[in-house]
């Protein structure tokens, strides 16, 4: 297990959110599956939940705010930035869309939403009171986080440039950049092959799990689906799933350190 009592450091993954049709279903299905609890906002924060283990925040879930259009099931990486408005003029400059211009959330911090270079979004928070997860790698948490891109080398050099990591090519047949800061590994960065259907580029988070046999059982008991074979790895065994949704997640075997 990981924890966290201050703002990561910059360019790195901090926080996690899912866009839901259902907020309420969505966190009837992730309590079921990983035991978390929540934390709701008012309606000063459209009613934006954050999700805890114990105390310690993990991830959130907002519906579809009214007057906005409906949005796709999906879940959003946001990445820690120190100055927002430079980061931002640096991603435009880099090829970026601005999606939701900056914006402050009271007292827990500011950010950004934009579109990278090959079309998958993600977001910049400069923190406040909100630090972004304040635990990793454990039963229900965050542990891992992949892009799918049709442009894998564009996407490397994007978020080089912007976050300030460097990019390992992992060997192996795999187009399959692992992006780090020193020698922490943050994130990667994985080729879409075109035998895997018309799919979108998106960022996909892991979340750690005690017994994958289990919480996939729990995850196809509460109306979800899996998305693929069970495969080994060094790290655990991994499959990927969709909520009732379809926002699309992967989960890891591994032991809580």
């Amino acid at each position: 297990m990981t924890t966290y009592s201050q703002a990561k450091a910059d360019g790195v993954p901090t926080w996690l959110d899912l866009v839901s049709p259902n907020a309420e279903a969505s966190r009837t299905f992730y309590k079921a599956v990983f035991g978390w609890d929540y934390d709701i906002g008012g309606p000063e924060f459209g009613g934006y939940t954050t999700a805890c283990i114990g105390t310690r925040a993990v991830a959130g879930i907002v519906g579809d705010q009214p007057g906005a259009p409906p949005a796709p099931a999906a879940w959003g990486l946001y990445f820690a930035s120190y100055d927002l408005d430079a980061d931002v003029d640096k991603a435009v400059k880099l090829g970026a869309k601005v999606l939701y211009p900056a914006m402050s959330v009271g007292e827990f911090g500011s950010m950004v939403t934009l579109e990278d270079p090959t079309g998958a979004q993600f977001s910049l928070w400069k923190a406040g009171t909100h630090l972004g997860w304040g635990v990793a790698n454990e039963h229900g948490a965050t542990a891992w986080y992949e892009l799918y891109t049709p442009k894998a080398k564009q996407a490397r050099d994007f978020y080089t440039a912007l976050l300030g990591n460097t990019a390992d090519l992992m060997p192996g047949g795999l187009e399959y950049y692992i992006l780090k800061q020193g020698n922490a590994m943050l994130s990667a960065i994985m080729q879409i092959d075109p035998t895997w259907g018309n799919m979108p580029a998106q960022w996909v988070p892991y979340f750690l799990v005690s017994n994958l046999d289990e919480t996939l059982a729990k995850v196809i008991q509460n109306g979800g689906q899996q998305m693929g074979g069970i495969d080994p790895s060094p790290f655990g065994r991994i499959v990927a799933v969709a909520d009732p949704a379809g926002a699309t997640f992967k989960l890891v075997e591994g032991p809580a350190a």
